[in-house]
């Protein structure tokens, strides 16, 4: 089998693309590190720029270069496409579409529709039972998320934006908040202040951004957990610790991974969902829950695998590529059966 991991940059390979790499590498199979920002095509063959990387020798470690001979690699001659990392937003239309072209051709980890229209907190509503979701409201209308916040201002609130990653603009909104009505303004893109500041500004184009406004989960200060799910099934997971200084449990925001267990009722929910993901194509996934709440899901790119593994010391990269490599090896010897051209 040829996996084709697409990533942001082969210069320093990042926690998925340097762990799953080694491990199907060890399972004997060819890995193409590519730049998923570099999609091109080839009379609408569509190719990137890669590297295959060297099928023998040291493991990668995080932060390392892909080392070899750089040059395209087409993607309906790889047996399996991973797109690790989404694209840049200035070329994202471009390449989300010539990706979903491809994916006419090869299979595909995670589905580029999945990616496209679930890879969102909007889809929690979709994808997660009622009892196990937050309730929230979800608008571009300061005024209307303003008036709910109101109705109900002796809540303790989260405002986040609905496609926001890693804690970037995630609010806690206490009760009866001075500063709440500015927050949502700025969630919101501050547009009546532009009006009024500088007149026929609506002119120059539409701004309303979108934000979640969710009622705050008690659970969440009990500590988070991240769960891995690979083919439906829980397969790592570790607690996230807070900074004593920040609501949120985000490592790139300062908290920290602790080792954790996962009590039944928890992995019946994550594989609840996970099962509900494959319908959609998505067969991998970093699920955020304060149980019995789900609070996110994460298909590009998902933390997790290196961080469960330093904090339980038992590595579950090799069962990943294990169940990819089962559930993918029909459409492995369809290519072998009928290859491209």
């Amino acid at each position: 089998m040829r996996l084709l991991i697409l990533t942001n940059t082969l210069d320093c390979l990042g926690e998925n693309d340097a762990v799953i790499s080694n491990a199907f590498r060890r399972s004997g199979c060819e890995v193409v590190l590519g730049e998923v920002n570099s999609i091109a095509a080839d009379d609408y063959r569509y190719f990137t720029r890669g590297v295959l990387l060297r099928a023998k020798g040291l493991p990668y470690d995080v932060g390392s270069s892909a080392l070899g001979d750089r040059g395209p690699y087409f993607l309906d001659e790889c047996h399996l496409v991973w797109v690790m990392s989404r694209p840049q937003d200035r070329v994202a239309r471009d390449v989300w579409q010539m990706l979903w072209l491809a994916s006419q051709h090869a299979a595909f980890v995670n589905s580029i529709e999945g990616m496209m229209f679930l890879n969102t907190k909007h889809a929690l509503g979709h994808l997660v039972p009622k009892e196990n979701r937050a309730f929230s409201y979800t608008s571009n209308d300061f005024s209307l998320l303003w008036e709910r916040y109101r109705q109900e201002e002796d809540q303790c609130w989260v405002a986040k934006p609905p496609n926001g990653f890693c804690g970037e603009n995630v609010f806690l909104l206490p009760p009866k908040g001075p500063n709440v009505r500015a927050i949502l303004q700025c969630l919101t893109g501050t547009i009546f202040e532009r009006y009024a500041i500088t007149p026929g500004s609506a002119l120059r184009g539409f701004r309303a951004d979108y934000a979640i406004l969710q009622r705050f989960i008690p659970e969440v200060a009990q500590g988070e957990k991240r769960v891995l799910v690979a083919c439906g099934k829980a397969l790592a997971w570790y607690g996230r610790q807070r900074h004593p200084d920040d609501h949120r449990s985000n490592i790139l925001q300062g908290a920290k991974p602790i080792p954790v267990d996962l009590h039944s009722g928890e992995i019946e929910l994550v594989e609840l969902i996970g099962q509900r993901l494959m319908k959609h194509g998505i067969n991998f996934v970093g699920v955020d829950m304060a149980y019995p709440y789900i609070l996110e899901l994460n298909m590009d790119d998902p933390g997790g695998l290196y961080d469960a593994g330093l904090v339980s010391g038992v590595d579950r990269s090799d069962k990943v590529a294990e169940l990819m490599i089962n559930r993918f090896e029909s459409a492995v010897l369809r290519k072998r059966c009928h290859p491209p051209g």
